[in-house]
């Protein structure tokens, strides 16, 4: 099922499927998340939990191999309407028989979309309905268009960081020949993408996340880039699958819940 929120500024789409966010347009109707390609990539923004990356083999948890999916199972999972409101909607997913054939961990995962003017924040919120410790790894995936104007080409865009250290990183499709890149510990949570003469585009903020991936599809060419916050490993540990020797794994007491927010608007 899909569903619409609305401002004065900008219309979002999402669906129960995956609670994944479809489209989000301004008011004048101008779309800046990538439309769904199966030429480059058949999604627009999963969820990742409680595993990110792929899986070689199995993931291991506490020595007991698994079979999580690449990127965890909640992309897949049919989330429920908690509430919904003129501007925004919680969606809510809840362990089951498979999820704890794949993951031994009870819970409760809701996402959030809620705006306010023309900035779309989205919340993760993970709540451990079990009895131990849960660890999970967890982060967003939303892909924008890029170039965003008619006549414009990709590598006319840059990645300009909050944090004052860190240079700007100017888009070519040759630098994800190793697919994506990572940056972590950024001192300020917050970039932009831009283009680099009209410095338009738009602002990509992620507090409570330690690191964020940027990615497009190896030699495609695609017209989108990636901009995806995590908890939860660098690009050395991929043949790592050992869960809780994750860098940035996450660990939520029993009956305790956490949230998770990035938001975006343009700029």
């Amino acid at each position: 099922m899909k569903i619409t929120i609305k401002s004065q500024d900008a219309v979002v789409t999402c669906q129960t499927h995956g609670a994944e966010l479809l489209s989000y347009q301004t008011a004048a109707g101008k779309e800046y998340l990538w439309q769904k390609d199966p030429a480059y990539w058949a999604k627009t923004s999963p969820v990742l939990f409680p595993y990110i990356g792929p899986v070689p083999d199995r993931v291991f948890i506490n020595d007991i191999a698994y079979s999580i999916p690449r990127h965890g199972f909640i992309k897949d999972a049919e989330f429920e309407v908690l509430e919904q409101g003129a501007d925004y909607v919680v969606l809510a997913a809840h362990s089951d028989d498979f999820t704890l054939s794949v993951y031994p961990y009870p819970f409760t995962f809701t996402v959030t979309f809620r705006l306010e003017g023309s900035a779309l924040e989205v919340t993760y919120g993970v709540c451990n309905q079990g009895t131990q410790e849960m660890p999970f790894l967890v982060g967003g995936h939303p892909g924008f268009f890029c170039p965003m104007e008619t006549g414009e080409r990709f590598d006319d865009y840059l990645l300009r960081f909050a944090d004052e250290a860190t240079p700007d990183l100017h888009l070519t499709y040759s630098i994800f020949d190793n697919d994506a890149i990572l940056y972590e510990n950024l001192t300020q949570r917050s970039v932009k993408l831009i283009h680099r003469r009209t410095e338009r585009g738009l602002q990509f903020d992620f507090p409570d996340y330690p690191s964020i991936a940027f990615w497009t599809p190896v030699k495609k060419n695609a017209p989108f880039l990636c901009l995806e916050p995590w908890c939860g490993g660098t690009m050395d540990q991929v043949s790592d699958t050992n869960l809780p020797e994750k860098k940035y794994v996450q660990y939520l007491p029993a009956g305790e819940s956490r949230d998770y927010r990035f938001s975006f608007s343009p700029c």
